[in-house]
This record gives C-alpha cells, sequence and structure tokens, in this order.
C-alpha cells in the first residue's frame, strides 16, 4: 500500500492524507517551511522526508545572488571565453599572466628551452622549435571572446525594461521567479499586441492581452465551453452594467461556478503561451502593480514554464536557436537562472540533459533523442543559463594541424630522438595542459570528459549475476495488440497494483529482493509503462493510465531501494497501516474549493452549504471555520450584531492552529467594517507577522495609516 502523509503549511493549512501521486496536485503551493507527518499528530519538518523535497519549493530571496557579483565565478579561461565572461569580472582558475604576456610572436626565441633544459646546452636553438610552437596558442582565448554574450546581465535580477530580442520573455519570467518578484511585466511585440504577466512573489496570478482574440469570452468559444450566442449576450450584459465579463457571465449563469476556477486558470495558461511565443519587441516591469482582486496562483512557477515549452512550436524553437546548433553544448557549471532539478524534467528530457559532456553539438543530440523534445530542452536551458552554444572558431580548428607542422622542420637536426615526431600529437593534451592554460581553448573535451565517465560509471554491475529471479513480465502485452486492447489491460494492471504493495507491484520477493534487484525490476517495466512511449496526443487516456503505473512502479523503486525506507515501509506492512478514508477527505477540499469561488461571487448561502458539507467530512480543517466565520457576517443583514457569533469561527480556527492566517485576515477585515481600526491593525499586523510579503495585508495597514 501506498504511503499517506499530512502535510501543514506554514499558515496553518493542512491537508491529508494524501500519497505522494496525490500531492501532486498541491506542486507549488508547498514550501520548505511546510511540515509533514506520517499520522497527523507527531508533525516534522518537510525537508526530512525524502520523497517531499521534489514538492518543496526553496524560499529564496533576490539578495541571493549578492555575494557572487563583485568576486565573480571561478572558472577556467576556456569556460569564462564560452559564455562571454569578460576576465575582469572573473576569476580565473589557472596562472593567467603566461597567457597576457605571449600574444606577441616574436617573443618565441627569447623563452627558448634554456629555461626548461639547462642540462641540454647543446640543443637550446634546436629544442625550442620543436617545444614552442604549441605557446602561441594562448592568444587565441580573447580573440574568440564574443561581445554579444558579455552583454547578458550578470546580476539576477528583473530590469525595468528592455529588448525582447536580448532578454527573451522566457528568462525574464525566470528572473521574477527566481527572485520572487511582485509586479507587473508588460510584453510589447512588434505587432503592437500587449500581453501583461502580474506576479505576486514570483509566481504568475493573472494573464491579459488587449488582443481580443485571446480574450476570455474568445477563449471559451474555442474549447467549446460557450456558445457564440451566450458570449455575446454575456459582452452586452457587462457593457450595460458596467462590470466586467466575469461577472456578467457569474450573474447569467453561463459557466458552472464550480468549473470557473480551472476555466480561468486555462486562459491564463494559455496567454501564457501567446507570451512565451513573442521573440521581437519591448517589456517593461512595473514593481507598484499588484493583481487584480480575485487573481490566484495559476500553478508552479517552474512547472508552469516548463509546460509551456513542452507546447513550443518546433519551428519557432528552431528559427530561434539558429545556426547555434551545430556548435558543442555545454553546461554552464552553476552559473544558470534557478536549479536544473526544480524544473521538474521528466524522465526523457532528465536522460537528454544528462548526455550533455560538451562534446556533443546541438545537432548530435537532436539526432540522438527525440528531435522535438531536445530542441525544446536546448532552448529552455540555454535561456535559462544552464546550458549554452561554445563558441568553436575557424582558428581553433586548424592548430592541431599546425602544430605539428611547425616542428617537422627542425626534426631532421634532432636525429638522435626519432620518437618525439610520434609523441607530438598527445602534447596538447598531456605535457601543455599541466602546467600552462592554453590548452585550456578547447573546453569540451578536457573539461566534459570527466563527467563523462561519471555518468558511464556502473559500479553495480558486478552484482548482476547475483540476481537468479526472471524480472517481471507482467506489463507486456502480445504483439500487434491494438490500444483498445491495450488500455483495458493497463486498466485491470492498475487496479491490481494500486492494491498492491511495493513489492507485488515490482515482481519482488520481499524475502528475496536485492537493490540490484529493484533496479532491473523497475527499468523492465519502465520501458513498457512509461508515458513516453505514447507520442499520439490523440492517445490521452493511454498515457494518463501509463502515468499513473509509472508513479506507481517509480515510488516503489524509490521505497524498497532505499535500505532506510524499506525497513520503515516493512514495519509498516507487519502491522502499522492505518486505514483512511482519502475520499471523504478529498471531497471536503474540493467542496472548500468550490465554496470559495461562490463566496467571492456573493452567492454566500450557497458557499456556506458546501462549508458545512466540507466542515462535516473534515472537522480538522481550521480554514474551513475561518471561511464559514466570514462568510456568515457577509451575509448578515445586521452585521455588528452578528459579529461575535462569526468572528467566534475565525477564533476558533486560531485555537486550533495558531498560525491559521486566514483567520486573522477575516478577523481583520471584520474589523474593519465595523470601524474598530484597532483590532484591525491588529489582525493584518499579525497576518504580516506571518508572512510579510502579504500584500493585502500590507495594502490595508498602508491605508488605514493615511487616514489616521
Amino acid at each position: 500500500m501506498e504511503r499517506n502523509y499530512w502535510v501543514r503549511t506554514e499558515h496553518g493549512r493542512i491537508w491529508g492524507p494524501y500519497t505522494i501521486s496525490a500531492l501532486e496536485r498541491l506542486r507549488g503551493q508547498l514550501t520548505d517551511k511546510c511540515e509533514a507527518s506520517l499520522d497527523g499528530k507527531e508533525w516534522l519538518p518537510g525537508a526530512d522526508f525524502p520523497e517531499l523535497r521534489g514538492l518543496l519549493m526553496p524560499a529564496r530571496k533576490i539578495e541571493r545572488t549578492a555575494p557572487i557579483q563583485p568576486v565573480g565565478p571561478r572558472i577556467s579561461r576556456a569556460m569564462a571565453a564560452a559564455f562571454g565572461i569578460g576576465e575582469e569580472t572573473a576569476q580565473i582558475a589557472g596562472p593567467p599572466p603566461a597567457a597576457a604576456q605571449q600574444p606577441p610572436q616574436p617573443a618565441r626565441p627569447p623563452q627558448a628551452a634554456p629555461q626548461q633544459q639547462p642540462p641540454q646546452p647543446a640543443r637550446p636553438s634546436q629544442g625550442a622549435p620543436q617545444q614552442q610552437p604549441p605557446p602561441p596558442e594562448p592568444p587565441a582565448p580573447p580573440k574568440r571572446k564574443p561581445p554579444v554574450m558579455q552583454q547578458t546581465p550578470e546580476k539576477l535580477e528583473v530590469p525595468d525594461s528592455g529588448d525582447l530580442a536580448k532578454l527573451s520573455p522566457v528568462r525574464l519570467y525566470a528572473l521574477a521567479a527566481l527572485t520572487n518578484a511582485s509586479g507587473s511585466a508588460r510584453l510589447i511585440p512588434e505587432d503592437g499586441r500587449l500581453l501583461q504577466i502580474v506576479f505576486r512573489r514570483g509566481t504568475p496570478e493573472h494573464v491579459s492581452a488587449d488582443d481580443p482574440d485571446f480574450s476570455l469570452l474568445c477563449f471559451l468559444q474555442m474549447k467549446g465551453y460557450l456558445q457564440a450566442e451566450k458570449a455575446r449576450v454575456a459582452e452586452e450584459q457587462a457593457a450595460k452594467s458596467g462590470q466586467d465579463v466575469v461577472a456578467a457571465l457569474f450573474q447569467l449563469q453561463l459557466i458552472p461556478a464550480a468549473d470557473a476556477h480551472r476555466l480561468f486558470g486555462e486562459h491564463g495558461v494559455f496567454l501564457l503561451d501567446r507570451a512565451f511565443a513573442c521573440w521581437r519587441g519591448k517589456f517593461t516591469f512595473d514593481k507598484e502593480a499588484v493583481p487584480p482582486p480575485g487573481s490566484f496562483p495559476l500553478g508552479s512557477r517552474w512547472g508552469l514554464l516548463v509546460d509551456a515549452m513542452r507546447r513550443l512550436e518546433v519551428a519557432s524553437v528552431r528559427a530561434r536557436v539558429g545556426k547555434r546548433l551545430s556548435r558543442p553544448v555545454v553546461r554552464s557549471g552553476g552559473l544558470g537562472v534557478g536549479k536544473p532539478e526544480e524544473l521538474g524534467l521528466n524522465a526523457l528530457e532528465t536522460r537528454i540533459y544528462a548526455s550533455i559532456d560538451g562534446t556533443k553539438s546541438g545537432e548530435e543530440l537532436l539526432r540522438t533523442h527525440d528531435a522535438s523534445t531536445a530542441l525544446r530542452l536546448l532552448y529552455l536551458l540555454t535561456e535559462l543559463g544552464h546550458l549554452a552554444f561554445a563558441e568553436v572558431s575557424e582558428e581553433t580548428a586548424a592548430e592541431p594541424a599546425r602544430a605539428p607542422a611547425q616542428p617537422s622542420a627542425p626534426q631532421p637536426a634532432a636525429t638522435p630522438q626519432p620518437a618525439k615526431p610520434a609523441a607530438a600529437p598527445p602534447l596538447p593534451k598531456t605535457t601543455r595542459a599541466a602546467p600552462r592554460p592554453p590548452a585550456a581553448q578547447r573546453p569540451a573535451p578536457p573539461v566534459m570528459k570527466a563527467a563523462a565517465p561519471v555518468l558511464q560509471a556502473t559500479p553495480a554491475k558486478p552484482a548482476a549475476p547475483a540476481i537468479s529471479r526472471p524480472p517481471p513480465t507482467f506489463a507486456q502485452g502480445p504483439d500487434g495488440e491494438s490500444v483498445e486492447a491495450m488500455l483495458a489491460r493497463l486498466s485491470a494492471l492498475w487496479e491490481r497494483l494500486s492494491q498492491a504493495d511495493h513489492f507485488e507491484a515490482l515482481g519482488l520477493d520481499r524475502k528475496t529482493a536485492s537493490p540490484a534487484e529493484t533496479k532491473r525490476s523497475f527499468f523492465v517495466l519502465a520501458k513498457e509503462l512509461h508515458p513516453d512511449t505514447v507520442s499520439d496526443p490523440a492517445q490521452a487516456a493511454l498515457r494518463e493510465i501509463k502515468e499513473r503505473l509509472f508513479a506507481r512502479i517509480n515510488e516503489a523503486a524509490q521505497v524498497i531501494g532505499d535500505e532506510n525506507r524499506r525497513k520503515g515501509y516493512e514495519a509498516e506492512l507487519d502491522g502499522k497501516a492505518q486505514n483512511v478514508d482519502v475520499a471523504r477527505i478529498f471531497a471536503a477540499e474540493e467542496n472548500f474549493q468550490r465554496a470559495e469561488i461562490l463566496i467571492k461571487a456573493r452567492k454566500y448561502q450557497e458557499g456556506l452549504d458546501l462549508l458545512e458539507q466540507a466542515i462535516e467530512m473534515n472537522p480538522e480543517e481550521a480554514e474551513f471555520y475561518a471561511l464559514r466565520g466570514y462568510a456568515k457576517f457577509l451575509a448578515a443583514k445586521d452585521r455588528k450584531q452578528s459579529y461575535e457569533e462569526c468572528a467566534a469561527d475565525c477564533r476558533k480556527a486560531v485555537k486550533m492552529f495558531e498560525r491559521c492566517l486566514p483567520a486573522h485576515l477575516y478577523l481583520g477585515h471584520m474589523a474593519k467594517m465595523l470601524g474598530d481600526l484597532k483590532a484591525a491593525k491588529k489582525g493584518y499586523s499579525r497576518v504580516l507577522e506571518l508572512d510579510e510579503g502579504h500584500v493585502e495585508a500590507q495594502r490595508e495597514l498602508r491605508l488605514m495609516g493615511t487616514k489616521g
């Protein structure tokens, strides 16, 4: 059975018990300040659970790069040249003065071998030509510094304005996400159609466009949620009443209130795709702008970005990358925006990223892997700075042929050492690489060849002969199986594996299963069940069932493959498992979300009915009581008389969990409406103590301060 977790946010919101796959729905809402529990009673930091770390977003700060800025990254001269980092801003590893003093070629004879070979006075003049041809190579790195790449922003912050051709919407979005920026990014493409993305603490909460073709009504018609005639009625109603289209849609009941949250989120993602498709134009960023009322996070900041990249047109991406695909792809060594592990790459994208060792060009990567996936991944990671296309000049390509040509002339005079001509080609890799940095002119082979063995090293292979149990075959289907038959077979398999323990899910024997056998079983099953094996968009149902099955075997492999987690899991199998009505918890959460939408639409009684159902199904959720008290206050005819009863619900929520931020916020709102500014300030101040970046509480205190 899958392990269940309770998760408590820093604001007091409790979710659970959910499985890992169910908690994926909360990705983007959980930070590293969250706490987790296996029984709902004893709470530990979420980071103490390795299986939850992938869902927790680190709390980043803008001053993250401040200590690095004045010093510059400590990298090799070749990497500095490849990424356009000037020597004045980077700490170059190795002795830089030697390369700086050797550009003039006439200085070669004075640097002859007498300093390096004092015991051979008979060959000072002839030995110099044999060992000195390589030294003229040091001047090459300064010549190959691309001046354009030096304009790449060193400081990781969102600029106030700029050119989209130099700072793409992808990187602009990533900078806002990384620095937890709040404000409005206005993109003005060459066609003049304005797109606006409003961020709150790095997460997009509102996206709009002035193009009528991108409006909410057109989007609902395009998706088939709304007919053209009803859309026209809603538009006329909005113009007549002076309200926005959303309010008109609610009044006319043209969209279900329970589906509004999902539909608005889909429209926001649709506009994000249009924003990332902008190539040329201008942009501005207003740090004072705040999301409009009713806005909500569209999802995980990095998840939204990666998903949008997966939907980009291949032809457009190839046009942006251009001829750079012919160059070697190298890693930045930690100079990118954010961390690659935060992006949530899928299995195929992770394999492509792991195969980048600096020796393959972009075209080679496209031929080796799925071309469309590799192309989109290269574009994303180069825009974020995790990868770069190395600068390879024609001079660098000609140097290996020119180096042996020069020692060939004095070679007859060096007859006592006939073996030296054969040893000349390896010199750039061995003799010269150690004492001098010139060999770093070709950064990819020396830097990335060291990483290649790490990717290919498989010390666990000798343990393979110890595996005696045959690999599992229950995921394999017959030859020529139709899509319908495969879907039925895998659905039945899901029903079985969802009820099985981790050992049965991988086809293992609990008593004899070894780490090597666990790893092998997982890879055998993954070949059949990985969702990337379904490439036809029309087979969405088949891909969905494979995603479930792959997540199931992946969780089983992670638990059984880890010795400590396996011991804990086996202890659960021996009698510590608990039965929890997960469906009831899910239903309560869904009722709460629907109630929030109805209350925002001023349908208080309908929202209160759903809240009562949610509390009945899950009476341990503090936020349910807080929202019920606030909704009762808003619906009351005499708010002053009903204040104590409504505030009692909020105080109950605070008693259940003192850090319940919505409860303090609602208490402040109610006190402000009744004119009790002292109590209102107390509530808003407590909100800021819990979340110092809470925009609504800051605004209320600012307005109250100006009135006072």
